[in-house]
């Protein structure tokens, strides 16, 4: 088999030094013939460094001290940190100690015995390249043990032997089924209780994603959205929340029995598109809630926009706030330095990730990142609340299968591994690709791709938003063609499946399993898509987008008034009240009992406790009875028409008192006054 280079660059300037260490090392490397990895050393200098960073192939930089002042390999440290964070960095130093602070290893400048150097790199990318669980149950199902335990299909032999559904097993493949087993097996650990091959995995995994620690979760970021809000919040805990959160936080208000103050986030009525929340009213709300307990942001969004996370997070903790930063969709920021820093990098308590969504997991698979708590520690030398590791494992266990999908683990340590060793060329190539699909989109179409200044609007103009190169958005309603059509045409002429649509836009998400040849396929087709709409009577737009768009779409509602805690509103028996037959104006000014959720983006026009506008019942319409590509989460039926479920005149005249009691007790145990943006 093939061994795949890794390259270990010496960065010094003793060239004298770096030739004899090359040349005692290379054939060390050569005759190791029981490595599955092919050890290749080099040498940079200062001037060469970001060049050989710029190699994917580079896994260990070794940094020889000779001649740095401390300030120096600081300096050093931080350079490559920035670009390449994942690589391993050891130092090699002449002095009698060292610290290491920042490094994996120290190897002394003298040391003769070569055998002894390589051993310990090639242990040190050993241990970065493993998959202590995913290489657990390869060996477990190779074994072939006989199965006399749960799953009733016993690695696959009900369905194998069978004349009537063999056909799906081996449609599915053998490997799904005899990787399907219980926590009778004890040698693959327990998710609930990890102790070895699992715990070794989630280990690897927030060195990988910087954490302080992270977790695996097996039915997706909506469940880890809910653990880390159940560890934070409790009865009546105000939270500051983004309103263009997934649907998962709103449920996560109604299983705590929090009290949510919404963020209005700036709305694209052009594109139909909900954005960052303005960093201004973000800290207004803080300062106007001084006794908030959290703080939860969305970035990126669904459309790849992304808050400056930095100063943001610095104010909440300034404030005594935790953070919950919702990267479902930006679980691969970690691995370029055109998409950093992450959530993690700018402070951030917890960060939850959709791995699967960009990354090489199975769907469902999901990670919960823990940051390091110092601001907490550091606070006005105040004694503050650490990390309760225990208390979050059995928030995680309450949220979690006794009986998890053992290939989705596997799929999360593996995801783990080819990030940390080929994230940054893998991602190198899905930019470029982004990148060529939006040149073509600007000088081949009469499409427009769109830039974070298009789909933010002045609003975020000096907030610092930036895009995820990664979602490529783009504007085909100034052809005179809807989004909806041009979609369907895409998947029945082209066989091309887009990520999302609106009115007007269609989404693509250019992953690490994106293609040459599918790039090809998808320019083609967008460039017949154009033609056709020429023919049609289009016309091509300046880049400006002057004229006015043909295609429109429905309104996005501004939020109306939270006015009962959503915990009561979804508990309430409520009643139900159709539009259709002139019911619309008994339902404007009631109280809305469930959540209504177009999907996707998932993110809510109404939650429980808020109050039924004119505007937000109209949008609720026009999206039901205009957008049959969308599916309508929360609505209710009376004799098949459309309804909602709202609370009766006394449940909301009870939980309104229940409410404004909660608000009055919730402002008494705060601090005196809060902290204005000066004091930070």
């Amino acid at each position: 088999m093939k061994k795949s280079p890794c390259e270990i660059v010496l960065f010094t300037d003793d060239r004298e030094f770096a030739a004899r260490w090359i040349d005692e090392l290379t054939p060390l490397a050569e005759h190791d013939s029981d490595a599955p990895i092919a050890l290749v050393f080099t040498r940079t200098s200062e001037e060469g460094l970001d060049s050989a960073l710029a190699s994917g192939a580079v896994q260990i930089l070794v940094v020889d001290d000779k001649g740095l002042s401390e300030a120096g390999l600081k300096a050093t440290l931080a350079r490559v940190h920035a670009q390449r964070a994942e690589i391993d960095r050891v130092l090699l130093t002449g002095a009698d100690e060292a610290s290491g602070a920042g490094f994996e290893c120290v190897i002394s400048r003298a040391e003769s015995n070569y055998g002894v150097v390589y051993r310990t790199l090639r242990r040190i990318l050993l241990e970065r390249i493993a998959t202590p669980f995913a290489d657990a149950l390869r060996e477990y199902v190779y074994a072939a043990r006989d199965s006399w335990h749960t799953p009733g299909h016993s690695s696959g032999d009900s369905l194998s032997t069978s004349p009537w559904i063999a056909d799906f097993y081996r449609f599915m493949g053998e490997h799904i089924f005899n990787t399907d087993l219980s926590v009778s097996v004890k040698m693959l650990d327990s998710l609930m209780d990890p102790i070895s091959v699992i715990r070794q995995a989630q280990q690897l995994t927030a060195k990988a994603f910087g954490a302080h620690q992270s977790y695996f979760v097996t039915n997706g970021t909506s469940t880890s959205n809910k653990i880390v809000l159940q560890h934070l919040l409790r009865h009546g805990d105000r939270v500051i929340v983004d309103r263009n959160c997934h649907k998962s936080v709103h449920h996560a208000m109604i299983m705590s029995g929090a009290l949510p103050v919404y963020l209005e986030s700036a709305v694209n009525q052009q594109y139909g598109v909900y954005g960052p929340v303005p960093q201004r009213e973000i800290f207004s709300a803080i300062d106007a809630n001084p006794g908030a307990r959290l703080l939860v942001l969305t970035s990126c969004t669904y459309d790849g926009l992304r808050y400056d996370l930095r100063p943001i997070i610095e104010y909440a903790h300034a404030a005594g706030l935790f953070v919950l930063i919702d990267e479902a969709w930006y679980a691969h920021g970690r691995f370029h330095p055109a998409l950093r820093p992450t959530a993690l990098e700018c402070g951030a308590d917890f960060v939850t990730q959709s791995t699967h969504k960009m990354l090489s997991a199975f769907s469902q698979a999901s990670m919960i990142h823990v940051g390091n708590f110092e601001w907490q520690l550091s606070r006005d030398g105040e004694e503050r609340e650490e990390f309760d590791a225990a208390g979050f494992r059995e928030d995680i266990n309450m949220h979690t299968s006794t009986s998890p999908q053992y290939g989705m683990i596997a799929s999360l340590d593996v995801a783990r591994k080819q990030m940390s060793i080929e994230g940054y060329q893998v991602l190198d190539r899905t930019l470029g690709f982004a990148e060529e699909i939006r040149q073509f989109v600007d000088q081949n179409t009469v499409f427009r791709s769109l830039d974070a200044e298009d789909l933010c609007g002045p609003r975020l103009a000096k907030d610092g938003i930036r895009l995820d190169p990664t979602k490529v958005t783009i504007d085909v309603g100034q052809s005179g063609l809807s989004a909806p059509d041009a979609q369907a045409a895409l998947f029945t002429e082209f066989g091309i499946q887009v990520e999302k649509n609106t009115h007007n836009t269609l989404s693509f998400l250019v992953t690490i399993g994106t293609t040459e040849s599918k790039v090809l396929r998808l320019k083609q087709a967008l460039r017949q898509l154009s033609d056709d709409a020429c023919k049609a009577g289009g016309r091509r737009v300046s880049a400006a987008g002057n004229d006015e768009a043909p295609v429109r779409g429905q309104t996005l509602p501004e939020l109306s008034e939270i006015v009962a805690l959503p915990r009561t509103a979804y508990f309430a028996r409520g009643e139900k009240l159709a539009w259709e037959g002139g019911g619309r104006a008994a339902l404007i000014g009631r109280v809305a009992c469930d959540e209504v959720v177009p999907y996707p983006p998932g993110i809510p026009l109404l939650v429980p406790g808020q109050e039924v506008t004119a505007e937000i019942l109209d949008a609720i319409i026009a999206f039901t009875s205009e957008r049959a590509d969308l599916e309508m989460h929360g609505l209710r039926r009376i004799d098949g028409s459309p309804a909602l479920r709202v609370l009766t005149a006394r449940e909301a005249a009870l939980a309104t008192v229940e409410y404004q009691q909660l608000c009055t007790l919730n402002d008494a145990r705060s601090p005196a006054a809060g902290t204005s943006r000066e004091a930070v």
